[in-house]
């Protein structure tokens, strides 16, 4: 019976070998019907089985096609080689290694936080975003399937336009719940809130000119800033309260003039990556201090809906009177991060800002837009955030009891007011590039302190995101993390 199977199996592979040759060979072209089971069976002296299994084989291979009750036929087999090859080559596709020391370079941070995020993690805790099922993915995806049938033409339109004007319409309602001010002619619907941060850094300096940032600040703005020949001067945020006012009137006092300072850069919400908030005084402050010196704030408001408490801070934006705030937001913290949908409100500077993101990207695509309209003048917006942040809140003692229980008793926490993250200061010795390297091996990732500033100051700091469910896989993580760092020190 072995030998018999044998026979078979090396039958109906011979007689496959020898029609992919044929096919090949041109004796049958792309369609062409090929001889019943039962006439290719006659004229091979084969039996029915062996050319349905012949058949079949070829089917899996690509070289053939079943058409129901009509046969079998030629496939266009090129096609389907090369797909093959080339889904091959995309699995033989190796991460690129994470450079650690290029984590500290202005200019090779994003690249490697990227290469990070390739790497086989079963934990990844260094990105500032929250776990895909925290977010309304299913109800958006059916807005989105829903509008593309009833208007698949949308699709061949060129977009226009500064923004979809019902999308617009529903950020201003969503802006004056936390007592943002608007009209729609105020307001640009960008790429994302990198896109606004980057037009409004270009629309109030020059290269050569300085900003103030907070330190530690978010390493995507220092690269930002460099990329586009601009300083930036450091000024201290205070924990719990936001960037330093006395700081910054000092800098500003003594620096104003040399240094040529056009702007102040600044997380009033929820600062990134110490999760502050800066108390309505300071924040009223801080616009006296703008006003003072005739120069632009640029507010990131990006994380000002994930607060920890029920009710949502306002922004600095909402005392501005003469315009000197360029506001700032993104709903790809809060709502969709594949949208990539952000906007700005540009004040004295907006005809400008208008000018430069027309010259930069043209238009914000508009089918992102219009799920996100039809989502928020459902009255869905107010629920998913209540979620949203019921979520954030439950985890933060939780991660806090899990920090303190499994990292050295030296290790000093931020506990942060809104946000996805923890900042930890760890104890001196412990460099948290090295201890990067070690998690990393472990499948565990975080983000490094020494990328929050361009001094080098942060090096034994790290962020840790705790923006997913809270469970087994997220306690074993940080206890790894405690007892690598306890192995650094």
């Amino acid at each position: 019976m072995k030998n018999s199977e044998s026979v078979m199996q090396h039958s109906y592979r011979q007689l496959a070998d020898q029609l992919t040759h044929e096919i090949k060979a041109g004796s049958y072209q792309v369609g062409a019907r090929l001889p019943s089971v039962r006439a290719y069976a006659l004229t091979h002296a084969v039996s029915a089985s062996t050319v349905i299994r012949c058949y079949r084989y070829l089917e899996g291979i690509g070289m053939v096609a079943a058409r129901a009750k009509s046969g079998m036929y030629v496939a266009d087999w090129k096609v389907h080689n090369l797909s093959r090859k080339l889904k091959r080559q995309v699995h033989e596709i190796k991460p690129p290694a994470v450079e650690y020391d290029k984590l500290m370079s202005h200019q090779h941070r994003m690249t490697q936080l990227y290469a990070l995020t390739a790497q086989p993690l079963h934990l990844g805790l260094h990105l500032a975003s929250a776990a895909p099922e925290w977010y309304p993915c299913v109800a958006l995806a059916k807005i989105g399937q829903r509008l593309l049938r009833s208007d698949a033409q949308a699709i061949g339109a060129y977009p226009a336009g500064t923004g979809l004007p019902a999308l617009k319409t529903a950020l201003i309602h969503h802006l004056a719940s936390f007592g943002v001010d608007l009209q729609v002619q105020d307001l640009l619907i960008t790429n994302g809130s990198t896109e606004a941060l980057s037009v409004a850094l270009r629309a109030v300096a020059q290269p050569g000119d300085a900003v103030i940032v907070e330190s530690p600040v978010y390493f995507g703005l220092l690269q930002m800033i460099e990329n586009l020949g601009l300083k930036a001067i450091e000024v201290p945020c205070v924990p719990g309260a936001g960037i330093s006012l006395e700081a910054l009137d000092y800098a500003l006092e003594h620096q104003a003039g040399a240094q040529g300072i056009r702007a102040i850069v600044a997380m009033p919400n929820f600062q990134n990556p110490l999760g502050s908030a800066m108390t309505e005084k300071n924040k009223r402050r801080l616009l006296k201090l703008v006003e003072q010196y005739d120069i632009a704030l640029i507010e990131d408001d990006v994380f000002g809906d994930l607060s920890h408490e029920f009710e949502r801070p306002q922004p600095v934006k909402a005392w501005d009177r003469h315009g000197h705030v360029i506001y700032c937001g993104s709903c790809s913290k809060s709502l969709a991060p594949a949208f990539r949908v952000g906007w700005i409100a540009g004040g004295r500077y907006h005809a400008r800002i208008a000018s430069l993101k027309l010259s930069n990207s043209l238009v914000t695509p508009l089918f992102e837009q219009a799920v996100l309209a039809e989502f928020m003048q459902s009255g869905a917006l107010p629920k998913h955030l209540r979620s949203l942040r019921e979520r954030l809140a439950a985890n933060i003692p939780l991660a806090l009891a899990s920090v303190r229980q499994h990292f050295p008793a030296s290790t000093q926490v931020v506990s942060p007011a809104g946000g996805w993250w923890l900042w930890l200061e760890l104890p001196a010795q412990v460099d948290s590039l090295a201890l990067l390297r070690l998690s990393v091996a472990q499948g565990i990732a975080f983000t490094p302190g020494v990328m929050f500033s361009n001094s080098g100051k942060y090096a034994h700091y790290m962020r840790l995101n705790i923006g997913r469910p809270w469970g087994r896989e997220m306690e074993q993580g940080i206890q790894t993390l405690g007892r690598l760092v306890a192995q650094l020190m």
